[in-house]
C-alpha cells in the first residue's frame, strides 16, 4: 500500500470498511487513562500501526482482529504491558455484553427478540442521515456504550430511537435528529432479523 492509497479493514461482522486512525487512537487513550498513563502516547502508537498498515501487501485486507493485536504489541513493546491487558479485559466484557444483549420491536404484538449490532446503527446513520462513514461510526459507537451501560438484557427499538435521537442534537445534528421516525428508521434499525431455520 501506497501513502495515497486508502487502507481498507476486514469487519469481524462481514464487510470491508476504510481504516481510521481516530478509532485506535481513541481506544488506545481510553485504556491508557484508566490505567492513570499519559493519554498523549496513544496518537503516535496508532501512527505506528498505520505505518505497519501501510506495507500491507498480502491480498486479502488486515482485519480487525489483526489490528487489535498491533495495539496490544505496540503496548507491550514500549513497556505498558499493564494497559495492554486492561485493553483486552474490557474487549472481552464488551463482547460478552453485545452477546446477551437483545432488541425487540414494541409495534409488534409479539416481541421477537434479535441480536444487538452497532453496525446496523451505523449503517441507518449512515444510510439514512447522510453522515459520513466515520462520523456514524464514532456516534453508533457512543450509542452502543450509552446502551450496554444499561446493563439491560434487552431494548426496544424505540429506546433506541430516541438514544439517536439525543446523541444526534448532541451533535448539533437537529436536521436529522428531527428525521429520526419509525418510518424513517424502517423496520430493521439496530437490528437484522435472522433467517428462518430451514426444517
Amino acid at each position: 500500500m501506497t501513502k495515497k492509497t486508502q487502507i481498507m479493514i476486514a469487519k469481524s461482522e462481514g464487510g470491508l470498511e476504510p481504516f481510521e486512525l481516530a478509532k485506535p487512537r481513541r481506544c488506545l487513550a481510553a485504556a491508557m487513562q484508566a490505567c492513570k498513563c499519559p493519554p498523549r502516547l496513544a496518537d503516535a502508537l496508532a501512527r505506528a500501526v498505520e505505518l505497519h498498515l501501510r506495507d500491507w501487501s498480502d491480498p486479502s485486507p488486515p482485519t480487525t482482529d489483526y489490528i487489535f493485536r498491533c495495539l496490544r504489541t505496540a503496548l507491550m513493546e514500549t513497556g505498558m504491558e499493564h494497559v495492554a491487558r486492561r485493553l483486552m479485559r474490557h474487549r472481552r466484557q464488551r463482547a460478552t455484553q453485545r452477546r446477551k444483549l437483545s432488541v425487540f420491536d414494541t409495534d409488534e404484538s409479539q416481541y421477537a427478540l434479535a441480536p444487538w449490532r452497532k453496525a446496523a446503527v451505523a449503517g441507518t446513520l449512515e444510510g439514512r442521515h447522510e453522515l459520513s462513514h466515520a462520523v456514524a461510526r464514532i456516534i453508533a459507537g457512543e450509542i452502543e456504550r450509552r446502551v450496554l451501560a444499561l446493563e439491560y438484557s434487552a431494548i426496544s427499538k424505540a429506546l433506541i430511537r430516541e438514544l439517536i435521537r439525543n446523541e444526534l442534537l448532541a451533535w448539533g445534528l437537529a436536521d436529522a435528529a428531527m428525521n429520526v421516525t419509525p418510518a424513517a428508521l424502517g423496520v430493521d434499525v439496530a437490528v437484522d432479523r435472522p433467517a428462518p431455520k430451514e426444517c
